[in-house]
Parts: structure tokens; C-alpha cells; sequence
């Protein structure tokens, strides 16, 4: 005698599973592709920051050293170009009576900084205003300080370019 109850699923059931999986992939992908960039984001925000902090630091260290980068008021850009050996560091922008050589950011960085970064500065006061990274160590077209909404706007499109301290929607530091 055969039994006539048979084991396993029928193809319905097999399409409504499928077809479950297939609208949960299309609600989660989109939202995943968002925290991944926005991890992205904030990665690239707080490598700003090490950069604030670092140009700052070799500031003091200038100002210490009786060293000066400029003698006006205007905000002047330092960049980082960074070859491919962070033993390479180098700082283009200054100006008056600092040299490259004077910026100590290596051991500010440290050995493993990739990438490359920028900072406003006013030179008077040896107060960084702003600092930027980018993880591409060829990025050189530096846009204005970044606004919360201007940086993931930018993000969207592929660029992704960390701001620190971000500009406030009012557009004030903060």
C-alpha cells in the first residue's frame, strides 16, 4: 500500500516565500546603501577632525618656534599632499617664514594617514578655521565648509568628503 499524503511544499507556497524575500530585499537594500554611506560620512568627518586637530597642533608648534605663515588677515589654505608614503607628508600653501619642512604632521597624523586633507587658517592668531579629507590622495578642488545636508547631497552624487567642524544650517561653525 502506497501512502497518499506526500511531503514538501507546493509551488504556491514556494512563490509567496519568494516573493516575501523579494519585498523585504526592496524595502532593506535602499536603507542599508544609506548607513553604509552615511558610515562613510562620519569615517570621513572624523579624519577631518585628526586633521584639524594635527594643523593645529603644528600651528602651536610654529607659533612656538617664532615661525610665521603669513602676515595678513585673509584665511590662507593648507593641503596636505600626501604621495602615497606618509613618510612623504608635505604642505603646500604657507607662506613667510615657515617651510614645509616646519610642519611636523607626521607625528600629529601618524605613519598610517592616508589620503589627503586641507585646513583654513588664520594666520594671524595660528587658529585653524576649518579642516576637510578626502580618502582619494589626488582630490585637489577643495569645496567651501560643508553643511550637513551639503555633505550627503555630495555623498549621493559619489563625492565623499569629510567637514569639521560642519558649517551649521544658519551657516556659523559649530
Amino acid at each position: 500500500m502506497r501512502n497518499s499524503k506526500t511531503k514538501g511544499f507546493t509551488l504556491i507556497e514556494l512563490i509567496v516565500v519568494i516573493a516575501i524575500i523579494g519585498v523585504l530585499a526592496a524595502i532593506l537594500v535602499p536603507s542599508m546603501l544609506g548607513y553604509v554611506r552615511n558610515a562613510r560620512i562620519s569615517q570621513a568627518n572624523a579624519n577631518a577632525k585628526q586633521i584639524h586637530q594635527a594643523f593645529s597642533a603644528a600651528l602651536t608648534q610654529l607659533s612656538i618656534g617664532g615661525k610665521t605663515i603669513a602676515g595678513e588677515d585673509d584665511p590662507i589654505q593648507l593641503t596636505i599632499v600626501e604621495p602615497g608614503d606618509a613618510d612623504q607628508i608635505t604642505v603646500s600653501g604657507t607662506s613667510g617664514t615657515a617651510e614645509d619642512d616646519d610642519f611636523d604632521l607626521i607625528s600629529y597624523l601618524g605613519a598610517n594617514f592616508t589620503g589627503a586633507g586641507m585646513a583654513m587658517c588664520t594666520p594671524k592668531t595660528y587658529a585653524v578655521d576649518y579642516a576637510m579629507y578626502s580618502s582619494d590622495a589626488t582630490f585637489s578642488e577643495w569645496p567651501d565648509q560643508y553643511t550637513e545636508a551639503s555633505q550627503k547631497e555630495a555623498a549621493k552624487e559619489g563625492t565623499i568628503v569629510g567637514c569639521y567642524p560642519l558649517l551649521s544650517e544658519s551657516g556659523e561653525g559649530e
